[in-house]
């Protein structure tokens, strides 16, 4: 593991830029995914970024070099040390890098004039964007007018960007679709696959009681609420229903709100809150666990790839990128319909996976992180 670096990739280095590290989650697990194959491939490389406040190479157990632009916190500077750090990229001949996320399109319309590629996972419907530069003081009628202006530079300068791409790549047939009516720019749909893969070898879960499992940031986005509504009403018609207990990994905003939900709907210590838990905690719940519930809005959903790989049943909401994966098995109910939608899918699956041989059927085809990572290094001709 190499320390951070402020300077410029060297010659002939592939560069992955991210516009900055704030905190570890899945985009950085991407991002060190396509990192370790291309090591694995022998093919030097680095990650380039406005700032690295997480360290991202102390979560590496390969070598990564990380290199900070450090533009000061003024959009325009960000636009000019992206537009500077990529001419030179070019001029020293290496491969073309490509920029991950929709901001780094954005910035890249503003200001990039030398090649690169594109892998935008989210559009700004799915981030909640809100333009920079915009001021949370104005008065009404000047923020109203300042907002206006933000948003219809955020997407002239997105539709360039994307549209000047030399390769442009998303998550799924949704993301495309939607980038294609905003921006006239059709992406390559490769699809995530989850860390690790199937495994072959799952300890036998205990007939009963169902354990039902999810882990997310505990936060009204979501969605978990809709969980302890499905079970209270599971709960009020339990003859028809096996024995069953929820398992919440996470922590966040929320917990206080969903621990005092859970109590007013009357499911007691049928609902255990983990709150944050280690690598090893996260493997004991899926062991045990029958069931994975999935209910928020994703662009894509990577926790429902996983739990697939552990062999749990999985309830996932429609508006996940993912379901266009899983369409056509019997291990997953796909919930329509909202907050009742979910409800009938929970139901649905707890009555599934109580049916001899369920665990025993195969797993449907699933992509892994490797062959994601393989997939974008060849479409990108590296």
């Amino acid at each position: 593991m190499q320390q951070n670096q402020t300077k410029y990739p060297a010659a002939g280095e592939i560069v992955i830029f991210q516009p900055e590290f704030v905190e570890f989650g899945g985009e950085e697990r991407v991002i060190l995914s396509l990192s370790r194959e291309l090591h694995a491939q022998g093919k030097p490389h680095s990650v380039l970024c406005y700032w690295d406040k997480i360290n991202l190479a102390s979560y590496a157990a390969w070598p990564l070099k990380v290199c900070q632009l450090e533009p000061t916190k003024n959009p325009l500077d960000k636009v000019l040390s992206l537009r500077r750090c990529l001419q030179h990229i070019h001029k020293v001949g290496s491969p073309v890098p490509v920029l991950f996320n929709i901001q780094s399109a954005y910035h890249a319309g503003l200001g990039a004039n030398a090649p690169y590629h594109l892998r935008i996972p989210d559009t700004y419907s799915l981030l909640g964007f809100k333009p920079e530069g915009a001021e949370e003081n104005a008065p009404p009628s000047a923020k109203s007018l300042r907002t206006r202006a933000s948003e219809t530079l955020r997407h002239f300068a997105t539709r360039r960007g994307i549209r000047r791409a030399t390769r442009f790549v998303t998550n799924t047939a949704a993301l495309r679709d939607e980038m294609q009516r905003l921006y006239g720019r059709s992406a390559k749909v490769i699809y995530l696959g989850g860390f690790g893969g199937p495994l072959e070898d799952v300890p036998q879960r205990a007939a009963r009681p169902i354990e039902l499992f999810t882990v997310s940031r505990l936060q009204s986005s979501k969605r978990l609420d809709w969980i302890l509504h499905a079970l209270a009403e599971i709960k009020r018609d339990a003859d028809r229903y096996p024995a069953w207990r929820l398992n919440i990994a996470g922590s966040g905003p929320d917990r206080e709100a969903l621990q005092n939900l859970s109590l007013s709907l009357g499911l007691g210590d049928a609902v255990v809150f983990h709150g944050f838990v280690s690598d090893e905690q996260l493997q004991h719940l899926y062991e045990k666990s029958h069931v994975f519930l999935m209910p928020a809005k994703q662009g894509y959903g990577l926790p429902a790839i996983e739990a697939l790989y552990q062999k749990l049943g999985l309830v996932v909401s429609e508006e996940s990128g993912v379901v266009e994966l899983l369409e056509n098995t019997n291990w997953v109910t796909i919930a329509k319909g909202g907050k009742e939608g979910f409800a009938r899918a929970m139901k649905e699956m707890l009555t599934r996976v109580g049916q001899p041989d369920f665990f025993d059927q195969p797993l449907p085809e699933l992509p892994t992180e490797d062959i994601w990572a393989r997939n974008i290094i060849e479409y990108f001709g590296w």
